[in-house]
């Protein structure tokens, strides 16, 4: 009985870190700026299955250039999640977010993230390998700067190493628990349910 009241315990501790909200970028340094036009951001992909809640876009961004569309797309150039960001959008850290309808992201696979001004252009602070650092969340492995110059539409990788990002989208997300947290917590119930009847 012990040992079963162990695994409901492991199997709620496990659903509840799955339910806790996390960032993709949480903070930068001593970045280099420069004009970007059209769509640009990044491209990353999970370490583990995430569940993105929210699109945002840093808040120097929304602050200087007004309204920004930020959307999400598979390596496919298939539109998963857009909204707009405004200067009333809720902050969290150095982003400003608003929620989107959950998109459930695979690990490994490649991800793109764009921001983009009705202006057609934006002044972003962009961080690469050689110049400045990023803060990233654990579960995010950043690739690359992505742009697409021709307004707002799916942006191509640019060519370099892992590590650069021009920072203007951000993402929000949740953890999704692997199918065996879930047996876990199945058989945690079971075993409660049947300590309550020998009771």
């Amino acid at each position: 009985m012990k040992i079963l009241l162990q695994i409901a315990a492991l199997a709620l501790v496990v659903t509840v870190h799955a339910q806790g909200t996390s960032e993709a970028v949480l903070n930068f340094t001593t970045p280099i700026s420069g004009n970007v036009s059209g769509t640009a951001g990044w491209t990353f992909q999970p370490v583990s299955s995430i569940s993105v809640t929210g699109l945002g876009a840093f808040s120097y961004v929304v602050m200087n250039h007004g309204p920004i569309q930020v959307a999400l797309w598979d390596s496919g150039g298939n539109l998963l999640a857009s909204n707009t960001i405004t200067a009333s959008s809720g902050v969290t850290n150095v982003t400003r977010y608003e929620s989107v309808t959950p998109v459930q992201l695979s690990p490994g696979i490649t991800y793109y993230l764009g921001a983009y001004s009705g202006s057609g252009s934006m002044l972003l602070d962009a961080v690469t390998p050689d110049f400045g650092s990023v803060s990233l969340s654990p579960d995010i492995h950043l690739r690359g700067t992505a742009q697409n110059t021709g307004g707002f539409g799916f942006p191509t990788e640019n060519a370099g190493p892992d590590g650069a990002i021009y920072l203007g989208p951000n993402f929000r997300y949740q953890f999704v628990p692997e199918p065996s947290a879930f047996a876990l917590l199945v058989i945690g119930v079971v075993a409660l349910a049947g300590l309550k009847r020998k009771r």
